[in-house]
Order: C-alpha cells, then sequence, then structure tokens
C-alpha cells in the first residue's frame, strides 16, 4: 500500500510538473530569435540621436546596444521610444532592454532591473545669457523645463521645489520653452547643456551652465525587466570585460571623451548601482 501511495504521489508530481509554464528566460529567447531589441529614445545626442549622412541612429546608448547584441552573437535592432515610454514598452514586452540613458531612481527601481552603470551624468541648470541669471537661488518661484518621465524632471521637482516645472515631451521642445522665455531654466544633464552652451554661444539665445546648480550625480544603466536574471548577469558580465579590455573606453572617446567635441575625461566604474 505503501509503495502504491509513492508511487501515485510521484506520478502526480511528474504531471504538475509537465502542466506547468516553464519558466521565462528572455536570454534564451533572445539568442533563438537572433536579435535583441534594445530602446533608446533617439533626440539625445550624442547619446542616441539620427545620423544626418545615414539617417541611422547612433550615438553612445547605441554603441552599449551594439556591444550587448555583438557579445550575444545577435543582430541589434534599435527602436525609438519616448522617454515616458521606456519602461512601459519593456514590461509589455515590444523592447528587450533599454539603452536610453535610463538613470536610476529608486522608483524605477521597483518597476525594472538596472545592470551594472555604463555611465555617470550630473544634472544641472541651463539658462540663457541675457537672463543674468548666476545662481539656482535666483530660479526661486520661477519656472524651469524638463523633459518628462526623465531623471531631470523627477530632481527638478525634488530640489526645485521654490520653482515650477513644466515639463515636455523631449529635450528639444524643453529647450525651445526657454529660447522662447516662457521658463527661465532648463533641467538637464551637464553634458547635453554644455553642448548647447558651446554650440548657441553666437546667437541671440546663448545658453549657459549655473555653476552652482548640481542637483544630482545620475547613474546610468541598462533597464532589463525584472525576474530576467540570466540576461541582466549576462549584460553585466560583457560590461565588466568590455571596461576591462578597453572597449568601453574606446567607445566613450568616441561620443563622450578625447576622441569628441566634449573631451570630457572618463570618470565612472562600471559597478553595481546603489
Amino acid at each position: 500500500m505503501k509503495h502504491t501511495l509513492h508511487a501515485a504521489l510521484a506520478f502526480a508530481a511528474a504531471t504538475l510538473a509537465l502542466a506547468a509554464p516553464a519558466a521565462a528566460d528572455q536570454l534564451a529567447d533572445i539568442q533563438a530569435k537572433g536579435a535583441i531589441v534594445c530602446g533608446t529614445i533617439g533626440t539625445v545626442p550624442p547619446f542616441s540621436f539620427q545620423d544626418p549622412a545615414t539617417r541611422t541612429t547612433v550615438g553612445y546608448d547605441v554603441d552599449i546596444c551594439n556591444l550587448i547584441a555583438e557579445r550575444l552573437s545577435v543582430k541589434a535592432e534599435v527602436v525609438l521610444v519616448a522617454g515616458a515610454a521606456r519602461i512601459p514598452e519593456l514590461n509589455q514586452g515590444r523592447l528587450d532592454i533599454v539603452t536610453g540613458s535610463l538613470g536610476w531612481t529608486p522608483e524605477r527601481a521597483k518597476q525594472v532591473d538596472y545592470s551594472y552603470s555604463y555611465y555617470f551624468s550630473n544634472q544641472m541648470v541651463g539658462v540663457t545669457t541675457k537672463s543674468g541669471i548666476e545662481s539656482v537661488k535666483e530660479l526661486e518661484s520661477k519656472r524651469v523645463s524638463a523633459q518628462s518621465a526623465s531623471t531631470s524632471e523627477a530632481v527638478a521637482k525634488e530640489k526645485l521645489q521654490g520653482s515650477q516645472v513644466v515639463s515636455f515631451q523631449d529635450v528639444p521642445q524643453a529647450l525651445l520653452a526657454l529660447n522662447q522665455g516662457r521658463v527661465q531654466g532648463l533641467v538637464l544633464s551637464e553634458l547635453m547643456l554644455r553642448d548647447f552652451a558651446a554650440t548657441s554661444a553666437d546667437t541671440d539665445n546663448a545658453l549657459k551652465v549655473v555653476e552652482d546648480s548640481t542637483l544630482m550625480v545620475e547613474k546610468v544603466g541598462v533597464g532589463v525587466r525584472k525576474g530576467e536574471e540570466p540576461l541582466l548577469a549576462r549584460i553585466n558580465e560583457i560590461l565588466s570585460e568590455a571596461d576591462e579590455n578597453g572597449t568601453l573606453d574606446t567607445i566613450y572617446d568616441k561620443w563622450l571623451g578625447k576622441d569628441s567635441q566634449f573631451n570630457m575625461p572618463r570618470s565612472f566604474e562600471v559597478a553595481p548601482i546603489e
């Protein structure tokens, strides 16, 4: 009788195991289809933007996607998404990963997992030179713009509580609002602000960075859906290897460092985001 009971229990357990759906493994799915779909914004040079000569999307974030695809021996497919759509599109399965300047925040970390950091960015404030604004304190009771659903928007609302934060769908619209005088400040990454300052220096809308306005240091990683541990571990391994063998330095120097117009020394390590 005891043997019969054990046999029945074993049969039942085997039946349940066969009936239960197999655990998802996105890494295996990506390798099976031979492609990885990376979400990026596409309007944020030098991270992701359209090359006017080739009309393809290029940039630092795009090359991070290409790096991951190459190491996985699959094709990279870059899909442009609005900043606010990055996490929803990822979690709804239309993207495999996000390599779209996805800065870490506690709220985002509840929705997606982050890879090791592949970039650090200071969030600062830009103003027009003709505004006469020299200090972040002078933005009290004034309007500042930021891209919706971005780290810039979140940190502006947290750190500039005396200002009115006006959100726009993308960075060009937020910049246009500043140039038109509809806002008095623009919250954005230091790199982009200094680029805008350099390119606008001889125009009526010359921009400058408010030097005492560092609101936060943003850590950027690859966004991965929750629970996809094999994929996350492999991406972390790829980023670490690229850091050790100099590949990441080459990508950084091309878009942000010594081989670019910015000539910004790399100041971050590939490491877990805390």
